[in-house]
């Protein structure tokens, strides 16, 4: 029986692993690697995200003004850098695109990307965006999400730029969606290393307690 229970954790272990590894899609992903504390990273890929993918994408969870307090941006330079004056700070980041248009364009509408992080995963978002190539007739293709219809919208910097610096721009967009899918996950992972000092000091004091009780107890 232990022998079995044994075989089975192995087993368990190896394909979980080779799901980690394919990010669960049976397609090799590419680490995004980003950084939430990188303020910088995060202010660039709000920009990018302006630029690139607001135009038909919304992220109908996040004001303004939550992301100027928690990036460290002033509120009138966030309208203006990426609302580019067209909204108030107290808005919801919403497409620019015109209801019904996309329909028309693409025969989808494109998904709120509020959540997206928490959904694919940063690895997912980094890998998709980096994930175009032209086929033999010169049309763009997806390798991470086969007949997607969203256009290779980082085309421009693609073929214009070092791949150091379109892996950059990738990487700082989907820096700002994991930002965007949970913006106090920083604070939460700090406050996991204090409660978890906490919950150590609370043992020890429980277990010396314990030792006292018991010192003078045969057993």
């Amino acid at each position: 029986m232990k022998q079995f229970l044994l075989i089975l954790s192995f087993c368990m272990l190896s394909l979980s692993a080779s799901v980690q590894a394919s990010g669960g899609y049976g397609i090799t992903l590419e680490p995004a690697q980003n950084n939430l504390r990188d303020q910088d990273s995060l202010k660039r890929g709000a920009i990018l995200f302006s630029n690139y993918c607001m135009a038909c994408h919304s992220l109908k969870y996040m004001r303004y003004n939550r992301i100027a307090r928690n990036l460290g941006w002033d509120e009138d330079a966030i309208v203006a850098e990426m609302a580019y004056g067209q909204s108030t700070v107290y808005e919801d980041v919403t497409t620019r695109i015109l209801p019904g248009v996309a329909m028309d364009v693409f025969g989808t509408e494109p998904p709120d990307l509020s959540l997206m992080s928490r959904l694919k995963g940063t690895d997912y978002i980094y890998s998709f965006l980096r994930g175009y190539e032209q086929n033999e007739k010169g049309e763009w293709e997806n390798h991470v999400l086969k007949g997607t219809a969203m256009p290779n919208v980082l085309e421009g910097i693609q073929r214009h730029s070092s791949e150091e610096e379109y892996a950059e721009a990738a990487r700082d967009i989907t820096n700002f969606l994991d930002y965007v899918g949970e913006p106090s996950k920083i604070d939460r992972l700090d406050l996991g290393w204090k409660v978890v000092a906490f919950l150590l000091v609370l043992l020890l004091l429980a277990y010396l307690l314990k030792r006292e009780y018991w010192k003078d107890i045969e057993h």
